[in-house]
């Protein structure tokens, strides 16, 4: 994803170099007029060193003492690289190390030498009328011992070379500069990329969620508020995408269930109003049939109304599936009520059933009505598919903080691709038998909401032909 589509880089990136670029200016005028100004303070230090330094021989000059001065005065002159003069207090120039003193003019109207009569130093900077060329003058005034103005040595120093100088750190200061705001550009290049690609993937993303579109990505993640933000629109796109596809789910289970309810009613109706309508059109004048068709439609009434009162036992217990009143409740009661209410089926079918596990009271937190529709349900689907003479167990044991009840069967058991929906409301491996024994296909599904609702699971394990072991487990009261 490239930076250069992106306004927001474009913004955050020109901003910082014009902000850059104006406080790159600034910082080199100020640092370059404070070295200006510390240059200009070392030269006056330099320049009033200098006069200090000449005072004792421009008074020995003035006061005629001093034989070979103008000689003197060129040598030190050209030392010191200054140029050196010696003005009298009336302003004639007495000697000048770079030029003839009988031949310059009078010098008492200099701003220097008029500044050194009054103050400790002159000072100024103006071409000069006998050399010409800018220079800078120092000025001070020299006095006999007895403390009588004699007149002025004033020292100078062309600019030629200071502003040389100067102008080769204006250079130098400029290529440092310029430098500096390359690097600090391509600097802010890089950072602005870094900010703007994931915003710019994030506004993608967002978009694409705002058309519906869950499974597109933030890819830039960085280890910061942005890469939290961007992982933030991904695990939101994740959560979004698996509500949506539970909620298609759902809806598949809705319509599944509505067409199911419909057709499981419909069934049964249709075989009573059969029946109905052909004893009403004269066979119940006949005995054996009128009785044939009355228990049919009594079959078929019972299974109708076992339908009913499985479908408002679900919507019960969904609606207090959170709400249930768990109690200390012993497994061991529930199981031998159970047996006893199904002993005549299993007799009938010659079923051997063997209980263990309930010799000491097994305490659990749950509800014993619903504890009972659990193990009635997968009792009574144990009993329906296991053939005559067949084997039915049921253990109870404990194993640390949870008690496990298990149904096992001598049963047809189930194909492994029927495992996962099982459990689904009116599904049937087999929906001619299942309806031929009188199932309702709510049963597990009973059991599953029972079993959540009472903070337990409910897990199976089949194989064909040899038979099925359904398994609850709930925690031990404590």
């Amino acid at each position: 994803m490239s930076a250069f589509r992106s306004r927001f880089f474009w913004k955050t990136y020109l901003t910082f170099a014009v902000l850059f670029f104006i406080t790159t200016i600034m910082v080199s005028w100020i640092g370059f007029y404070r070295i200006q100004s510390t240059i200009h303070g070392i030269i006056l230090e330099n320049l009033q060193a200098k006069a200090e330094f000449l005072l004792p021989l421009a008074r020995q000059a003035m006061a005629g003492q001093l034989p070979d001065g103008d000689a003197q005065l060129r040598r030190l002159g050209a030392d010191t690289n200054t140029r050196i003069t010696l003005i009298a207090r009336d302003g004639k120039v007495i000697s000048d190390s770079e030029g003839v003193a009988g031949d310059m003019e009078n010098h008492l109207l200099r701003p220097e030498v008029q500044q050194a009569l009054t103050q400790p130093f002159g000072f100024s900077e103006r071409q000069s009328a006998t050399l010409g060329k800018p220079l800078l003058y120092l000025a001070k005034a020299v006095r006999a011992e007895d403390g009588t103005m004699q007149g002025v040595v004033r020292v100078s120093l062309s600019t030629d070379k200071i502003h040389g100088e100067l102008s080769q750190l204006r250079w130098t200061m400029l290529l440092i500069a310029s430098l500096g705001v390359v690097l600090a550009l391509g600097i802010g290049w890089n950072l602005a990329r870094r900010v703007a690609v994931p915003i710019r993937e994030m506004v993608q993303v967002a978009e694409a969620m705002r058309s519906g579109r869950y499974e597109q990505k933030v890819r830039t993640i960085t280890d910061d508020e942005l890469g939290r933000l961007g992982d933030t629109l991904n695990r939101l796109g994740a959560e979004l995408t698996s509500k949506i596809a539970e909620l298609n789910r759902l809806e598949t289970v809705r319509r599944d269930f509505v067409a199911n309810v419909s057709h499981e009613i419909k069934t049964p109706l249709t075989s009573i109003k059969g029946y109905v309508e052909t004893l009403l059109s004269g066979a119940i004048n006949e005995p054996r049939t009128s009785l044939r068709f009355l228990e049919k439609i009594e079959r078929n009434s019972e299974r109708l109304s076992n339908l009913v009162q499985d479908l408002l036992s679900l919507a019960r217990i969904e609606a207090t599936e959170e709400s249930l009143k768990l109690t200390a409740t012993d497994w061991c009661e529930v199981i031998s009520s159970v047996i006893a209410r199904n002993e005549d089926v299993i007799t009938q079918k010659s079923l051997r059933v063997k209980v263990s596990g309930i010799s000491t009271p097994q305490l659990v937190m749950g509800d014993r009505e619903a504890m009972t529709q659990v193990l009635d349900n997968l009792l009574t689907n144990a009993i329906k598919y296991t053939p005559e003479g067949g084997r039915v167990s049921v253990v109870l044991s404990a194993k640390g903080a949870q008690t496990r009840l298990e149904v096992e069967d001598t049963g047809i058991g189930i194909p492994p691709e029927h495992l996962d929906r099982i459990f689904e409301r009116f599904y049937r491996v087999d929906k001619a038998r299942s309806r031929e024994l009188g199932g309702t296909g709510l049963g597990l599904s009973i059991v599953k909401h029972l079993a959540a609702a009472m903070g337990g699971d409910v897990q199976v394990e089949s194989s064909v032909g040899i038979g099925s072991k359904f398994t609850v487990r709930l925690q031990v009261a404590t």
